[in-house]
């Protein structure tokens, strides 16, 4: 069970009470002050399989750009109400679908620690493009999968594929800033340690590097299968798939090729290896966004849904171009 609680103006009750009555739901209104302005206090005990969808309807009703309106969602341990366990084991009787999606905040709590440059991300990236560049020259697939699981390149990606659709313009540059120092410092670190090894061995072009400079259309459009598939695993309650995207998307290592390329002054190295880093980039955003504009990810106000709609055509678009660029460059007849 859940309480929720909703503060609003007096002329909003008619709509709030409306909602309750249209989910079944006990409640009790009460008179308060805030500044000398009278508000009403409307509180209702909720089954959690109806909270996602009566929290986003209430929601709607109040403008919660002012300070003193809001809707909280708590749950509580224990309700003693003979009414709501018959209304719960009713929903489960008649088996009633009910449309359970995730709330806004839901995804912030898993986006918000992705959205900005931090010294931590920097240093697990490090790590990783230097574990990816042990394992490729060592031809060791392992060490290479293992790059993979610890870098966090998806956590920018998603991030901002997630304030794009929901109109977030300045979370989304700081995830868009954040992803590409990650990535320069994927292509660094490959560049740097490839530079100091070459100075004391020889160092051999593997399978596992060369394999990183094979591109194809394909890959794109693989891309944005593995996109998708972390789009669903966002909005459902599986994200033990990203882990899975993280390594399919394999991001850090053809970065660190890019940067072996640089060491080597060898530039189809370079080039082959970047351009299949940034096919994977732009793949992984086209398909999470597109999820996210199935699934319905969008802010509740209507005055914010017409500035995210702008964001997702403009990037959607600017992105299918850069694909269709890319197509070019990656078809080889």
């Amino acid at each position: 069970m859940r309480k929720i609680e909703i503060i609003c103006y007096e002329q909003q009750s008619q709509s709030v009470e409306y909602t309750f009555k249209k989910y079944k739901i006990p409640f009790h209104v009460e008179l308060t002050l805030a500044e000398e302005e009278k508000l009403l206090r409307y509180t209702g005990i909720c089954p959690d399989s109806l909270s996602s969808g009566l929290t986003n309807e209430l929601n709607k009703i109040i403008d919660t750009r002012r300070k003193e309106l809001y809707v909280t969602s708590l749950a509580i341990e224990a309700t003693l109400s003979d009414y709501l366990s018959n209304y719960v084991k009713e929903l489960e009787t008649k088996q009633v679908k009910i449309k359970k999606k995730k709330l806004i905040e839901e995804y912030e709590s898993l986006i918000d620690p992705n959205v900005s440059f931090n010294k931590n991300l920097l240093f697990m990236i490090v790590i990783a493009a230097g574990v990816a560049a042990a394992g490729l020259f060592a031809n060791n697939a392992s060490l290479v999968i293992g790059a993979m699981l610890i870098s966090p390149l998806l956590g920018p990606i998603s991030a901002f594929s997630f304030n794009t659709a929901v109109g977030k313009s300045d979370k989304m540059f700081k995830s868009l800033i954040s992803g590409m120092i990650l990535l320069v410092a994927v292509i660094g670190t490959g560049a740097l340690l490839t530079a100091i090894a070459i100075q004391f061995t020889d160092l051999p072009l593997t399978n596992e590097i060369l394999s990183r400079t094979e591109i194809s259309p394909v890959f794109l459009g693989v891309a944005i299968a593995l996109g998708l598939a972390g789009g669903i695993a966002m909005t459902t309650n599986i994200p033990g798939i990203l882990v899975g995207v993280a390594i399919a998307a394999a991001l850090v290592p053809p970065g660190t090729v890019a940067g072996i390329g640089i060491a080597l002054w060898d530039f189809d190295i370079f080039s082959s290896a970047l351009t299949l880093t940034v096919a994977n980039i732009i793949g992984l955003v086209l398909g999470m966004m597109v999820i996210f504009f199935i699934v319905g990810v969008t802010p509740r106000k209507f005055y914010e849904k017409e500035k995210a709609q702008r964001h997702m055509i403009v990037t959607i678009t600017i992105f299918i171009g850069l694909s269709i660029l890319l197509g070019f460059l990656l078809f080889k007849p």
